[in-house]
C-alpha cells in the first residue's frame, strides 16, 4: 500500500474544498455585515455601530495598556535643511519601550497644525525615500510632521543582537513572527502599533510648536492601515488620508493574498468588522483614501467601501469630506497621492487652496536619520523591553501561573470543566453530519498481518478527511482502535507504515489520519512568491493565508482538525464492532492534534505523544520559537493550554515518547 496520490487517488477533488469552506463561512458572514449596514438610516444607528466596531476592534487586540505613562521624550540631534528641520526625536510609549521618529518643522513661527507619519513595511522605516519626501513636502507646506518607526522596522528591530549586530527577522517576517506570539496569548501585534500612535499623538499634542486643534494622520501601506486603526480609536485626529490600505475583506479574500501578523484581527469577519469601518467611522470629519488602480490591495474593494463610507458622510450632510484618489499606479506612497495627500491637509488642517504640486526633494542618508547612536534602541538602552516582555507581562496580568500545571484536587470534574473549555475555545461543539464512507483500495498484506484501505469521509458538509487504515488479519488481544497523527499526515505514510501495521495487529486496527489541509487532504498552494513569501508552510504561504482567514472567522485551522481527529473516532466506531476504547498517538503538531483531541473525547484512553513542538504559553513568552502555522491559534494560554489539560488526563494512560512533562510543572 502506497501513501493517495493526487485528489485522494482521483476519486475526489480536494484541492479547493478547505478555501472553498472558509470563502463560504466568510461570505455568510459578509451577508449578514452588509444586511445590518443597510439598516443604518441615522446618525444615531451609525454612531452606535461605531462603539460596537470599536468594541470589537479592541477586544481582538486584548484592549489597550491601562496607563500613560511618562513619555521621558527627548531630542537626539537636529538637521538644518532649506525651509524645514529635522529633529531625532526618541520617547517612550510604555516604560523603557522606546519609539524613536524625526519630526520635520516647518521654518518660521508656530504653532502648526501636525501630521502624524505612519511607515509601511520598509525595512529602514522612516528613512524610507518615499516616506521622507512626504515629510518634507508636509514641512513646506506648514505642517509639523513626525514619522515614526513601527515596531520591526528602522531602529525599532526586536530580533536585533547588541553583541553580533545580527539580525534574524525585520518588517513582514518579524510582524508575523510577534503576530504568532501575541495571538496565542489573546492579543495583538497591532495593540502595541495602537499604543505607540496614541503616544505619539500625545507627544505632539504637548510641544509648543503644534496646535493640538489641527491634527492629522497619513501613512502608506501598512502605515495606511495604522492611520485608519488610529482613525477608529482615536478622536483627536481632525482629518486622515490612508493610502494603499482600504479595500474590502469580500474582494481581499477573493485574491488569495495573505497579510501580516499585525493585520489579522481576531474574529474581525466574525463581527463585520471591515475596511468601511475605519473609512466611516470617522464621519463626519474629512477623509481621504489614497489607493492604486493596480495594487494588490484591489481597487474594487477600494471603491466598495469609500460608497459605503459616502453614505455614512450623507446622514451627516458632508458628503464631500470623504473622497478617493486613485493613482494609475501600483502599490506605493507614488507621487499623485503625496500630492494629493499634502493638498488634502492644505484644504481642512489650513483652511488653504489644495494648490500644491509635488516635486523630487533630496532625501537625507539613513545614518543621518538615526536617533540612536547604536542604530537601534536595543543597542542604545541596556534595560530595553522587547514585544515578548510585554505578552509575558500581559499573560502574567491575566492569568496566574498560566504556564505551569495546576494543582487539583477533584480530577474528575476538573476533567470535565476542560473537556466543556476545549470544545467551546476550538468550536468543536457542532451538528454531525453522516460520514458517507468510502473504502477507495484494499490491498491484503499477509506479510504484515494486515489488511490496508484507503478510506475517506466526510467531517463537515464539503470537507473530506482522509486515512489509510489498517486491519487485522487475526484477532488481536484486545481491541483498541487507533488514530495516528503523523506531522504531516499521509504523507508520512512510508516512515509510518509499519508502526500502523504493528498497531493493527496488537490492537485490531490503526489509521494514519488527515484532517483537513494535511496530506493526502492538503489544499492547493494559493501562494506566489512575489507577493506572499516563500513555500505552502512559509511566511505568508497558503497555509499561514488559510490560518489567518480562519482566526478573522473566529475560529482557528488547529481546531478544525482538532475536530476532525474527533469525526476519525467516529468513523472507527463504525468500523469496529464492540469498540468502546480508542487510542490517539501524535507526532510533532500532531501530537498538539493528539493532546486536545483527548481532553474533549474521554473515550479515548490511551495517548502517545511525541516532539510534542511546545506549549502554547511558550510561544507568548519565549523570544526564540520555532514557529510553525499549522498551531495558529488565539487566547489558549491559561485557559486550556498544554499545562492546563495534564490534570484532564490523569486517569488515562498517557505516554511521553521523549517528552519530559515536568518542563510544564
Amino acid at each position: 500500500m502506497d501513501a493517495f496520490d493526487e485528489n485522494l487517488d482521483g476519486f475526489y477533488d480536494v484541492e479547493n474544498q478547505l478555501p472553498r469552506y472558509l470563502r463560504k463561512r466568510a461570505t455568510d458572514h459578509f451577508d449578514a455585515e452588509r444586511a445590518h449596514k443597510e439598516t443604518i438610516r441615522t446618525v444615531g444607528g451609525h454612531e452606535r455601530h461605531v462603539e460596537n466596531v470599536r468594541e470589537a476592534f479592541l477586544d481582538g487586540l486584548g484592549g489597550l495598556p491601562d496607563d500613560r505613562t511618562p513619555l521621558n521624550a527627548r531630542t537626539t540631534g537636529t538637521l538644518e535643511r532649506d525651509g524645514y528641520s529635522i529633529e531625532k526625536v526618541v520617547f517612550e510609549s510604555l516604560p523603557e519601550f522606546h519609539v524613536t521618529g524625526n519630526l520635520y518643522q516647518p521654518a518660521g513661527e508656530g504653532p502648526f497644525p501636525a501630521v502624524l507619519f505612519l511607515c509601511g513595511h520598509t525595512a529602514n522605516g522612516k528613512a524610507a525615500a518615499g516616506y521622507q519626501r512626504a515629510c518634507i513636502e508636509l514641512a513646506r507646506n506648514g505642517f509639523v510632521a513626525l514619522s515614526i518607526d513601527p515596531i520591526g522596522q528602522g531602529e525599532r528591530i526586536q530580533s536585533y543582537d547588541p553583541e553580533t549586530g545580527d539580525v534574524d527577522r525585520l518588517s513582514v517576517i518579524e510582524h508575523t513572527y510577534l503576530g504568532q506570539q501575541c495571538a496565542v496569548a489573546g492579543t495583538n501585534l497591532a495593540r502595541y502599533f495602537v499604543w505607540d500612535m496614541i503616544r505619539a499623538l500625545d507627544y505632539l499634542e504637548g510641544r509648543s510648536d503644534v496646535d493640538d486643534s489641527r491634527l492629522g494622520a497619513t501613512g502608506n501601506s501598512g502605515g495606511g492601515m495604522q492611520t485608519g486603526f488610529l482613525m477608529l480609536v482615536d478622536d483627536r485626529l481632525d482629518a486622515a488620508v490612508p493610502c494603499c490600505f482600504v479595500t474590502s475583506r469580500e474582494e481581499y479574500m477573493k485574491t488569495g493574498q495573505a497579510q501580516d501578523g499585525e493585520q489579522i484581527v481576531y474574529r474581525a469577519i466574525e463581527r463585520g468588522l471591515n475596511y468601511d469601518d475605519f473609512v466611516s467611522s470617522f464621519a463626519p470629519k474629512p477623509v481621504l483614501v489614497g489607493s492604486a488602480q493596480s495594487d494588490f490591495l484591489c481597487i474594487e474593494g477600494s471603491r466598495k467601501s469609500v460608497e459605503r463610507a459616502r453614505s455614512v458622510y450623507e446622514l451627516y450632510d458632508r458628503s464631500e469630506n470623504v473622497d478617493l484618489e486613485v493613482a494609475e499606479r501600483t502599490h506605493g506612497l507614488t507621487p499623485p497621492l503625496r500630492e494629493a495627500m499634502v493638498n488634502w491637509f492644505r484644504e481642512h488642517l489650513r483652511g488653504v487652496d489644495p494648490t500644491f504640486e509635488t516635486g523630487d526633494p533630496p532625501v537625507e542618508d539613513e545614518a543621518d536619520l538615526l536617533c540612536t547612536d547604536a542604530g537601534q534602541v536595543h543597542g542604545e538602552y541596556p534595560d530595553e523591553t522587547h514585544v515578548v516582555d510585554r505578552n509575558r507581562a500581559y499573560v502574567q496580568d491575566r492569568y496566574d501561573a498560566a504556564g505551569r500545571v495546576p494543582s487539583v484536587e477533584d480530577t474528575e470534574a476538573y476533567a470535565n470543566s476542560i473537556r466543556e473549555t476545549v470544545i467551546d475555545e476550538l468550536s468543536l461543539s457542532k451538528p454531525r453530519q453522516e460520514l458517507h464512507p468510502r473504502r477507495i483500495e484494499t490491498d491484503i498484506d499477509e506479510a504484515a498481518g494486515v489488511r490496508w484501505e484507503k478510506v475517506f469521509f466526510y467531517s463537515e458538509p464539503d470537507i473530506v478527511v482522509a486515512g489509510i487504515l489498517a486491519r487485522s488479519l487475526e484477532r488481536p488481544k484486545r481491541s483498541l482502535p487507533t488514530v495516528v497523527l503523523p506531522d504531516h499526515g499521509t504523507d508520512d505514510f512510508d516512515e509510518c507504515k509499519d508502526r500502523i501495521a504493528a498497531l493493527a495487529r496488537e490492537r485490531g486496527a490503526a489509521m494514519a489520519f488527515d484532517p483537513r489541509g494535511v496530506g493526502a487532504v492538503q489544499a492547493r498552494d494559493v501562494n506566489t512568491p512575489l507577493a506572499n513569501g516563500g513555500t505552502y508552510f512559509d511566511y505568508h504561504g497558503t497555509e499561514y493565508k488559510l490560518g489567518s482567514d480562519a482566526l478573522m472567522l473566529g475560529t482557528s485551522l488547529f481546531g478544525m482538525r482538532v475536530y476532525d481527529v474527533l469525526r476519525a473516532r467516529e468513523y472507527l466506531s463504525h468500523r469496529v464492532e464492540d469498540a468502546d476504547a480508542f487510542a490517539l498517538e501524535g507526532i510533532g503538531a500532531g501530537a498538539l492534534h493528539a493532546l486536545y483531541a483527548a481532553a474533549a473525547e474521554p473515550q479515548f484512553r490511551s495517548i502517545r505523544l511525541e516532539e510534542l513542538p511546545y506549549s502554547f504559553h511558550e510561544v507568548a513568552t519565549n523570544r526564540e520559537f520555532e514557529i510553525d502555522f499549522r498551531l495558529r491559534v488565539h487566547g489558549l494560554v491559561g485557559v486550556c493550554d498544554v499545562p492546563q489539560l495534564l490534570p484532564a488526563l490523569a486517569d488515562r494512560d498517557v505516554v511521553w515518547d521523549g517528552i519530559d512533562p515536568n518542563r510544564f510543572r
